[in-house]
Parts: C-alpha cells; structure tokens; sequence
C-alpha cells in the first residue's frame, strides 16, 4: 500500500502542547503505530469490528481475547517512507561521514590489545566523525548488508538527502478547552512535514493484506497524523525487496541493522539483544531511545509508554552459538515495529567479513571504543 498526503503532516513528538510559544514541536517521521492506526480507523468507519478483533458489549467496545493479548485481524511488516514508488530506509549508523565523504568505520587493534573503530579517508585515519542523515534505496541496503560497500566504498549517489523526501513548514497554533475556545497562553508552533511531489509512505503487509484490501478497497481516503489530515492510499502489486531472515554460525561475527524501531521490553539495549539473540555485543551505533505513547480508543486513556530503539541502528555482533535471526524482535510487531535484517561481518582489517556463506541478496555516533 501507498499513502499520499494531500497537506502537510504532523505527526507530534511527545512533548504537551502546553510547553508554551517558545517551544516548537518537531513532527517525527511517521511511526508504525501511527500508520497501523490509520489503516484501523479506516477499517472502523467502515464497521468491521471482527478484522479489528473488537467486540460491542453495550455503549463499548471490548477487545478480543483480552486487552493484554490483543491485536487486530492482519500485521505490518514494516513502514517506510518511499520516493518515485520506491521504498527508502533510515540511512545505517555506521556509515558516517569524513571530509564530506561518506564511509564505513572499522575495528582497528591498537598494540596494547584495546580495539577502536576507525575511518579511513585517502591516506588519513581518524577516530572522529560526523553522523549523516538520510536514506538508502533497496538496492544499495542489499549492497551494504551483502558486504559490497566495504572498506568504505560507497556510490556517491548512494545516499538520498532527506530534504528530496520532505520538507519541514513552520506553523502557528492556537490551543483551545474542552469548549472548543482559544485558552490563554496555549499560543504554539510546530514544524510539520510537507512531503515532495514524488514522496509517499509505504506499508508492507504480513499476513493478511487481502483482507483489509477487501474491506477498505483498492484506493481511498483516510486520516493521518495530528488533526487527522487527509491522505489518499492506494494498494499495488510488490513483495517487500530484501530478506528478512538468515542463519549465523557460532563464533561469526554480523551486522544487525535496525529497518523499524525495535521496542525494549524493559532491559538495557545489550541486555535485550543478547537475550533475544544470544550474540555478544560488540559495537552500537545509534542515537537517543524513542518514546512511543498513544491513546488507546477503546479504553480511552493513555497506552503504556514504551522506548524503542531507533531505526537505522546498527549492531556489530558476534555470534555465541549457531542462530536463526528472527526478522522481528521486541514489542508490538503486528504493527510494524522490530524489523531487523542481517549483514556482512567485520573485522580489525576491515574487510567483508565471512558468514562461512553468501547472504542472501535481498546522534550519538561520533567516535567510539569496542
């Protein structure tokens, strides 16, 4: 599926309104959840309670089985912002930047044993460098998880600039009471995203896109965001373009990259990877957790605060045992959350590593230690 703005969107942080004018709310890029919601609200106007796993017990809805274990009648692989009919995914963390120039860092083993990771411009190394922002398009993902873009060759034209994606619009607003008039001192301004001409959000389905494609139709309208703007969608024909799982002998070292946010479940980010992979964390390259609120329609109050580890993070790991990556990890992946994908190794020479096989074709990162 393909959405389309017909406006500008917001789609608020988590900070009150009532921060006051001199506090500008940033819109985020969409989350899942938010996309999720849309596509279920579209489903509700449209009164079929049994795909959203809802039931009617008088002037309530109530939810099937329960609230605890509850989720809607189909899953999200994934969300992602799209360009030209193609998808786009968050730029990994560990390519970065030096001297205008884009590379991958490696780990490098200094004489009194301790590893660091380093970047390689020409004949200068250096264990400083800058973060980019920005996306890479399936084929050049596929081409840094298969190993391609190692020792820091990557195509110039590579990286897409966020900027060809959307632009960010400054509004001014007025916050209003329960009786729907201006309420002093309620004065705010946001910065909201206007989406390019060629720009769109793309939702991949897992499992049943037919049956929401049965109820809500091949093209339409539904409300995104805050004020719950208008988008058209409309579904077309496509497989999501990169393998979503693979297997890791015991001892190999792999990248795990970070395609949606991955929600914890509590612990530290090494504790939660390694629990739910069984590999070392070597190295993390990423940015400030994300928080993920809501409110929940059919209990009307506010759902559970989560923090999610953001997408495009990327993990060096180091395999304990032989493993299956599972393509999701963490909370709420029927909505789209916890995609993770595989990808080459690496080492203290830089090099593409070894999987002992071919894969499948398919902030805060300024300088580091391992």
């Amino acid at each position: 599926m393909r959405i389309f703005p017909h406006d500008i969107l917001f789609f608020r942080e988590s900070r009150d309104f009532s921060a006051g004018e001199n506090h500008v709310a940033e819109s985020t890029e969409p989350l899942p959840h938010t996309i999720a919601g849309a596509i279920m609200g579209a489903i509700y106007e449209r009164d079929r309670l049994d795909l959203l796993k809802l039931r009617r017990n008088g002037n309530k809805l109530e939810k099937i089985p329960d609230p605890e274990s509850w989720e809607p009648g189909f899953s999200l692989l994934g969300t992602f912002l799209g360009l030209k009919g193609e998808p786009l995914f968050p730029l990994p963390m560990d390519i970065v930047e030096i001297d205008g120039k884009p590379v991958l860092p490696r780990a490098h083993l200094l004489p009194n044993g301790r590893k660091v990771v380093v970047v390689e411009s020409g004949e200068k190394k250096s264990l400083h460098f800058d973060p980019i922002a920005g996306f890479l398009r399936a084929e050049h993902l596929r081409g840094y998880l298969s190993g391609e873009f190692a020792k820091g060759e990557i195509p110039e034209d590579a990286i897409v600039d966020t900027r060809s994606v959307y632009q960010r619009e400054t509004r001014i607003g007025i916050g209003l009471n329960d009786r729907k008039t201006t309420e002093e001192g309620l004065l705010y301004r946001v910065s909201a995203l206007r989406f390019s001409k060629d720009a769109s959000i793309m939702v991949y389905f897992d499992p049943n896109e037919e049956a929401v494609r049965s109820v809500i139709g091949e093209r339409g309208t539904l409300k995104l965001g805050g004020e719950s703007r208008f988008a058209d969608f409309e579904f077309e024909a496509g497989k999501f373009p990169l393998v979503t799982e693979g297997e890791v002998k015991a001892g190999q070292k792999f990248r795990l990259y970070v395609a949606t946010p991955v929600i914890l479940e509590g612990e530290r980010v090494e504790t939660f990877i390694k629990k739910e992979l069984n590999a070392c964390v070597v190295k993390v390259f990423t940015d400030r957790l994300i928080r993920i609120t809501g409110w929940d329609e059919v209990e009307k109050r506010p759902k559970p605060t989560y923090y999610a580890i953001p997408a495009g993070t990327v993990f060096w790991l180091k395999a304990e045992k032989d493993l299956t990556v599972r393509p999701r990890l963490g909370k709420m992946t029927w909505a789209g959350y916890g995609l993770v994908l595989i990808g080459s190794g690496w080492d203290e020479e830089g090099s593409r590593g070894n999987l002992g096989q071919p894969l499948p074709v398919g902030g805060n990162r300024i300088q580091g230690e391992l």
